[in-house]
């Protein structure tokens, strides 16, 4: 009988997981300088720019249950970066940075930038047009198809 021939390391799935959990624990790492969480740097920068104002949508924007959404507002809140005002319900409530928040915001999107340009850096601008658009038809193979940020430029 042959032995199927196969290695981990054939696998592209395999080379992309190793190189975003590099990016990412080198961004929880800034962050984490800065006594911040990655889903409470998700939820700032998504109230910061105004992609979301409220539990639902900020659940749906960063695709986590509103629950944890519910949570993370507890911590900032308790941190003094956001405050709720108030809706129909708990979760209907509006979302909003403190001036604290506001000030701290764009200084984890350095810390992002940052991160982006120590791991990508070394692609050049062809090259990075290459693998956007790479990653945008992967991307919408698998249905994951609200594709905004630099996808949609």
């Amino acid at each position: 009988m042959t032995k199927y021939k196969h290695s981990l390391q054939d696998d592209i799935g395999y080379w992309l997981s190793r190189l975003r959990m590099k990016v990412h624990s080198s961004f929880l790492a800034k962050l984490a300088s800065q006594n911040i969480a990655i889903l409470e740097w998700r939820i700032l920068i998504s109230l910061y720019n105004e992609d979301a104002s409220n539990i639902v949508e900020l659940a749906n924007f960063i695709e986590v249950d509103k629950g944890a959404v519910s949570r993370i507002l507890d911590k900032l809140e308790a941190n003094g970066l956001a405050v709720r005002q108030p809706g129909k319900d708990r979760r209907s409530s509006i979302v909003r940075l403190t001036k604290k928040g506001e000030e701290l915001t764009p200084k984890l999107a350095q810390l992002a930038e940052l991160n982006e340009k120590e791991f990508f850096s070394c692609l050049n601008k062809d090259e990075k047009k290459h693998l956007k658009s790479i990653l945008k038809k992967l991307l919408e193979h698998a249905g994951i198809e609200s594709l905004g940020g630099w996808f949609s430029k």
